[in-house]
């Protein structure tokens, strides 16, 4: 599901993100054609930062987005946007993504 435009720093709770399985055997959050990695755990929510940029030397490029999950279901955004499109679409998601209701809660 890709939506447009959304509303930014309130509790989001009926929309659908997903997970996916990394290469260090963590979890990326996927929302909205992003992908998110995580930044920070705490009792009862996850930080997210995008993933594009970041990690990178150069901060020309980084992207400032960010994301926050609830345990128990929600996610709010940040107050910056993606500065690049999304980098999937309704064709090109990757497989075993695993739905926020199918995943365990100590990502």
């Amino acid at each position: 599901q890709y939506i447009g435009e959304l509303t930014r720093g309130i509790w989001l709770e009926k929309i659908e993100y997903f997970f996916l399985r990394n290469q260090k055997q963590g979890f990326n959050l996927i929302f909205n054609g992003y992908m998110y990695k995580k930044e920070a755990s705490f009792r009862a929510t996850v930080n997210w930062i995008c993933s594009d940029g970041n990690g990178k030397r150069l901060n020309e490029n980084k992207c400032s987005a960010r994301a926050i999950t609830k345990f128990e279901g929600g996610i709010k955004l940040g107050k910056n946007p993606h500065n690049h499109p999304p980098r999937f679409s309704v064709t090109t998601l990757p497989p075993k993504l695993l739905p926020k209701h199918e995943f365990c809660p100590q990502y």
